[in-house]
């Protein structure tokens, strides 16, 4: 996938300073999308002129950190839901984080990313709160790394999914990242 430019959107997305990676396989990514989204949002917003979709992800380590400090009786999902729209400031309106989604780019293969850390956001949208006049001063702090990708057709194929994730655990996740890492 060659290099792309960002978006303005995607770039005000990002605390400050975003930077060009290669991200290399194997590698392992996750996604959030809304429990009633279909596969193709896995992948992304398409854009109708490139053809490629345009997605954040997040490196799968750090969910499956997440889901190892979960404490005391479940559901860990319902945790993860809550910290990952702390972590990587996800308004309440733009998903209910419902679906996981995991990515697994082979080795020997490459990706072009963007990467840095995720700008606080409110925990409503501007946009939002702007249409329905609800307004508010509470915010998610973001600070965790967020990468942003385009995906081909080919690119998209290394997605797997969706994982509910109320039902996530550490152990289902150790367990799903070995099987994306066996399918390699």
């Amino acid at each position: 996938m060659p290099f792309f430019d960002p978006t303005e959107e995607e770039e005000r997305s990002f605390l400050s300073v975003l930077r060009h990676t290669v991200l290399e396989g194997p590698l392992q990514l996750m996604r959030f999308t809304s429990a009633t989204a279909n596969h193709e949002a896995a992948y992304g917003r398409k854009d109708k002129k490139t053809g490629l979709y345009a997605s954040y992800w997040m490196y799968a380590s750090e969910i499956e950190e997440l889901l190892d400090e979960a404490t005391g009786a479940g559901p860990y999902g319902m945790k993860i839901i809550k910290e990952a729209s702390s972590r990587w400031a996800i308004c309440d309106d733009w998903s209910d984080l419902g679906h996981l989604w995991l990515m697994t780019i082979p080795p020997g293969r490459t990706l072009n990313a963007y990467f840095g850390f995720a700008k606080f956001q409110p925990k409503v949208s501007r946009k939002t709160q702007e249409e329905t006049g609800r307004k508010t001063t509470n915010s998610y702090p973001g600070g965790s790394i967020q990468l942003v990708v385009r995906l081909s057709n080919n690119e998209a194929r290394w997605v797997t999914g969706p994982l509910r994730t109320v039902d996530m655990s550490s152990k289902k996740l150790r367990a799903l990242r070995a099987a994306g890492e066996g399918k390699r």
